[in-house]
């Protein structure tokens, strides 16, 4: 919060620099890093460009947030969706009113941060009643679809050239650009949540697309790990744990860790 007012997540902090929001992140990575490979946003006097530009437009606004986290309170309109009960369940609970009362406790503690932390306790309930809002998540998973259907047709572009070039296309041309990295996370957590019946299911290009994806190897590396709900549990069973049992159980675990670890190091050598 002390990083960035609005409490947005992500935040990169580079040399000193606060840069938040995803779009603005990737926009000042390509720019730093640009000699590190293809841009992720070509200049917009090119055809490539713009057709980047295009597509981050069209794809950056869209409300993941509530494709996620509306289908936890409606899950009937999903299929196949890789979170069990259970989760969504628990889910609902993280996401009820005590998140809002949560910042509200933060304000209290932190006088000097009081204003920023009510002012998203506030976007907090508005979006609870967002998400329970089924009329609002129906419509916008129909707007998505015709979305996807202009991306549908963009790739159907793309099968043409590399039909004539050979060359493996992406979304707006043969490198992999900012218009990618949205759409590959945004697919990904379709699957997920029990989307694919609105996203690649009905679209053969679309869902040969994120088989690409899938094997392009920064994608491989950072994202594919967030479909496998075993890494997921024991990803956050240290938080669960100090939850559920307090702090002292966390010390008592660390401790014996350390010194487990300490043995192991004396009978190696």
């Amino acid at each position: 919060m002390r990083l960035d007012k609005t409490g947005m997540v992500p935040i990169l902090v580079h040399e000193g620099k606060v840069i938040s929001d995803s779009t603005r992140i990737v926009d000042y990575l390509d720019t730093v890093f640009h000699d590190r490979g293809p841009r992720l946003a070509p200049p917009l006097d090119t055809d490539l460009g713009r057709r980047v530009r295009h597509f981050r437009d069209l794809l950056d606004v869209l409300p993941v947030e509530l494709y996620t986290y509306g289908t936890l309170y409606h899950p009937d309109l999903t299929k196949d969706s890789m979170l069990p009960e259970i989760i969504r369940r628990e889910g609902r609970k993280a996401l009820g009113p005590s998140a809002a009362q949560r910042l509200r406790d933060l304000a209290a503690m932190h006088p000097d941060l009081a204003e920023a932390y009510i002012r998203k306790a506030d976007r907090v309930a508005e979006r609870r009643r967002k998400r329970e809002d089924r009329g609002l998540i129906e419509r916008i998973l129909d707007e998505l679809e015709v979305v996807l259907d202009e991306v549908e047709k963009e790739l159907e572009e793309r099968k043409k050239d590399k039909e004539a070039s050979g060359q493996q296309q992406w979304l707006c041309g043969e490198s992999f650009t900012a218009a990618d990295v949205t759409l590959s996370c945004l697919l990904h957590r379709l699957k997920f949540v029990g989307l694919t019946h609105r996203s690649t299911q009905k679209r053969p290009l679309l869902e040969a697309y994120y088989l690409q994806a899938q094997q392009f190897a920064p994608f491989k590396a950072e994202v594919m790990y967030t479909n496998n709900l075993p890494y997921v549990i024991v990803r956050n069973l240290p938080r669960l744990i100090y939850k559920s049992a307090g702090p002292k159980l966390v010390v008592w675990a660390a401790m014996m860790v350390a010194v487990a670890a300490v043995a192991a190091m004396v009978l190696k050598y």
